[in-house]
């Protein structure tokens, strides 16, 4: 389930203008991560739906700067630094994830996947979250549009 969040999430974010995403949308997954397959599933499912996305799964010393959106494991913490002044959609699933500068935290809550938004640091960088994504966040950081 959790791959399916990655992979919807970017229809209800905007980027700068500079920054604006190009077809595709460069959705990467960290090295260490847990779900690769079933996001390039969940993203294939969701076509038609979304804008076309590329999944990508970076090797251990790429940089990540030429991603749209980029899922954080917990084992590659660098990365989450070395994106946290870049306009890009930051997605990870530890419990401080949003407070060291992530956008947004999945959690499993009860059996089901729940998810919290630093809206201040998407801000931040530049990103804009649409609203109906904000109500159905647990926990918004920094406040309410």
């Amino acid at each position: 389930m959790k791959a399916a969040f990655v992979a919807r999430f970017p229809a209800f974010v905007s980027w700068p203008p500079d920054h604006q995403p190009s077809d595709p949308i460069q959705l990467c997954l960290s090295p260490s991560h847990p779900f690769g397959v079933q996001v390039r599933e969940a993203s294939e499912a969701a076509k038609g739906r979304l804008r076309p996305m590329v999944v990508r799964e970076l090797g251990s010393r790429e940089a990540a700067t030429e991603c749209h959106v980029l899922y954080v494991a917990p084992q590659d913490g660098r990365l989450l630094r070395q994106t946290r002044d870049k306009p890009i959609l930051t997605v990870g699933d530890e419990p401080d994830f949003c407070e060291r500068g992530g956008v947004i935290n999945l959690r499993v809550v009860g059996g089901r996947v729940r998810f919290e938004i630093a809206l201040n640091q998407a801000r931040r960088v530049g990103l804009g979250i649409d609203p109906q994504l904000l109500q159905l966040a647990t926990r918004v950081l920094g406040g309410r549009p």
